[in-house]
């Protein structure tokens, strides 16, 4: 068992014992933490874009087709995961989950 197992298995345990509306924001901030993650990958895909520089080529299809090339690396952004969501949920979400969680009694 991997360790990021062994914290993927444990963060599940605590956010089962967690009350409703805590959850709903842990929902909440796993899908803006994929969004962000969307986003970030959208952006880089722009500016490796960028290098290639199409225009200077002989079937450059003008405007139409950056429109199209961005459109189409939205669309691709969303699917490509490098785990920079789920990264940034496992250490935003503590903040969450520790506020709830009830100290131990001696």
């Amino acid at each position: 068992m991997t360790v990021s197992t062994l914290s993927n298995s444990l963060l599940s345990n605590k956010i089962n014992e967690l009350p409703e509306s805590k959850k709903q924001e842990l929902t909440k901030l796993k899908e803006a933490c994929s969004e962000f993650e969307s986003i970030f990958m959208h952006q880089m895909l722009k500016e490796m874009r960028k290098t290639a520089n199409p225009k200077n080529s002989l079937v450059y299809g003008g405007q139409a087709e950056e429109i199209f090339s961005d459109m189409l690396d939205q669309e691709r952004a969303k699917e490509m995961k490098i785990g920079l969501g789920d990264m940034m949920f496992r250490q935003l979400s503590q903040s969450i989950i520790s506020t709830t969680s009830k100290p131990h009694k001696k």
